[in-house]
């Protein structure tokens, strides 16, 4: 009985531990919200975000948050999931371990009415140009308020890199961001005024092209930081 009961404890805690790796948030028991304020609130102070340079490489500080805009501008190049307009990011130095915040604004869509998404893609490049399995900055969880810019948040954590594109994929473009059902939202503004808004359900379709507020946090250990 005594070596079942091991056994049994055993296997619960890969169990736990398999869960914690797939839904941090449900396996702690944070809630988004709680999340959404410790990576993109008061819980995680940071400068104010800076405007990227619209053309070339962007030479990214860590800890701070940069808009960047992929526009019908930017370089496109084929990788790994298909031909995408990206832009290089480059940071200070080569990190072991990171953590990369994500905000995809909603934008004017470009092919309709309405908003329209980027679906971002993180491709990091090998100290000899080659381009690795790119990284999916999933999931992408809706932050939407009255007065505020749509935007969705994700984190995702990389190793060893010191450059990586960020792009999208042709096979998302046209398809749709489709939100969880949202709970009915009561609260005041920062202005004193007091909003209320029914529960819903939003869709938001993905372009080509988009805007990104992202930032690189070192970490001394793999998966940490999100």
């Amino acid at each position: 009985m005594i070596r079942f009961r091991l056994l049994l404890s055993v296997a619960l805690a890969v169990v736990a531990a398999d869960a914690a790796a797939a839904n941090p948030l449900r396996f702690l028991g944070e809630t988004y919200s709680e999340w959404k304020e410790r990576l993109f609130g008061s819980g995680h102070p940071t400068p104010a975000v800076v405007d990227a340079p619209a053309k070339g490489p962007i030479a990214l500080p860590t800890e701070q948050p940069m808009r960047v805009r992929v526009d019908d501008k930017a370089p496109e190049r084929d990788f790994p999931k298909g031909e995408s307009r990206y832009r290089l990011v480059e940071l200070p130095r080569h990190l072991d371990h990171a953590a990369v915040r994500v905000q995809v604004l909603a934008l004017p869509n470009p092919n309709g009415r309405g908003k329209a998404v980027f679906k971002p893609l993180l491709y990091v490049f090998g100290d000899d140009g080659t381009v690795r399995a790119p990284i999916e900055a999933k999931p992408l969880n809706l932050d939407i308020r009255p007065f505020r810019r749509t935007r969705l948040l994700a984190c995702v954590t990389l190793d060893q890199v010191r450059r990586f594109a960020l792009a999208t994929t042709p096979s998302v473009v046209g398809k749709t961001y489709e939100s969880e059902l949202r709970e009915a939202v009561s609260a005041p503004t920062q202005y004193g005024f007091y909003y209320k808004t029914e529960a819903l359900k939003t869709r938001l379709p993905y372009a080509a092209t988009g805007e990104i507020i992202i930032e690189v946090t070192p970490e001394s250990e793999a998966g940490k930081g999100c």
